[in-house]
């Protein structure tokens, strides 16, 4: 199954848990991949699984930059 993301926020702008909720919320097909409560570095392997074009969250020391990263990857 393919994942289309239509909307990834700006990272920087946010806290964790409401940029999860907006990203799970947002793109059909990912909200049942992954949890907004889970902690970012699980969240972002189960994205990656989901979107195997998406950067791996182990490359990176803070969640804002994996997900800055991602919206670079995705260009959304």
């Amino acid at each position: 199954m393919t994942v289309e993301i239509v909307l990834l926020p700006d990272p920087y702008t946010m806290d964790w848990q409401p940029w999860a909720e907006t990203v799970a919320g947002y793109n059909p097909g990912l909200a049942s991949e992954v949890s907004p409560d889970d902690p970012w570095e699980e969240f972002a392997q189960r994205f990656c699984e989901a979107v195997p074009t998406a950067p791996a969250p182990d490359l990176f020391d803070s969640w804002q930059d994996w997900a800055a990263a991602l919206k670079l990857a995705l260009k959304t």
